[in-house]
């Protein structure tokens, strides 16, 4: 009983100090933490930054695929109509126009050059009085031929007209009118178009032997396409 009475005696004790007004620990505590919170501020803002553009999708945007070429734009053949000769022609559309050297040259176009030709291909086309055999006499002293060879010929129709090509072969003198140094190599295809016994309508087409082999097959379908307004 005494025992019992003494521990009775120290709780009341423990009692009367808690509730004596004195803060204890678990007030401190409580007091110390709120002054710590008080001395941080306020919070930072919580906004998201943007996000960034993939680095991944601008380089596929501004490179273009690798290994692959922009497709080239292929030019479309344009019709050319020759008022004074009164001849109609699809051009392919690869060939440029060029001003003509002379005024009896009605239209004249420049052929690129094959790999390894110095010079373009020259096309010229106009009509003349006078006789074939003379000009093609003429054209024929232009070119200096390896012994054995010559101008070949074959006929072909041109506009519904029965027609001459004339293929020279050798080395190139230029006019009469206008020598030049001479050019070995070269080729010549004349085409006479009869229109009467004293007038012709000639496309000349001149230039070194690779570059108008290259361009031969256009030159023959050119010569299809005429259409003759008379």
């Amino acid at each position: 009983m005494v025992r019992y009475r003494q521990f009775f005696a120290g709780a009341v004790c423990v009692w009367a100090l808690g509730c004596s007004g004195q803060p204890g620990a678990v007030e401190k505590a409580a007091a110390s933490k709120k002054a710590v919170s008080e001395d941080i501020g306020d919070p930072p803002p919580q906004e998201e930054p943007p996000l960034e553009e993939s680095p991944t999708e601008e380089k596929a945007t501004e490179t273009p695929t690798a290994g692959r070429e922009p497709a080239a734009k292929v030019a479309e053949p344009q019709e050319l109509e020759l008022k004074d000769s009164r001849v109609t022609f699809t051009v392919p559309g690869e060939w440029k126009r060029v001003k003509p050297d002379t005024n009896i040259i009605e239209a004249e176009f420049e052929l690129s050059s094959a790999e390894g030709d110095e010079y373009p291909g020259r096309l010229t086309l106009m009509s003349s009085g006078g006789s074939a055999e003379e000009t093609l006499a003429r054209r024929t002293g232009e070119f200096k031929f390896e012994p054995g060879e010559g101008p070949s010929k074959e006929t072909l129709e041109v506009g519904g007209i029965e027609s001459t090509l004339v293929d020279f072969r050798g080395e190139w003198k230029g006019p009469s009118f206008r020598p030049i140094e001479p050019r070995p190599g070269y080729r010549m295809l004349l085409v006479i178009v009869p229109f009467s016994e004293r007038s012709a309508f000639y496309a000349k087409l001149t230039g070194p032997r690779a570059t108008i082999a290259a361009h031969e097959a256009d030159f023959r379908e050119f010569l299809k396409s005429a259409r003759l307004n008379r």
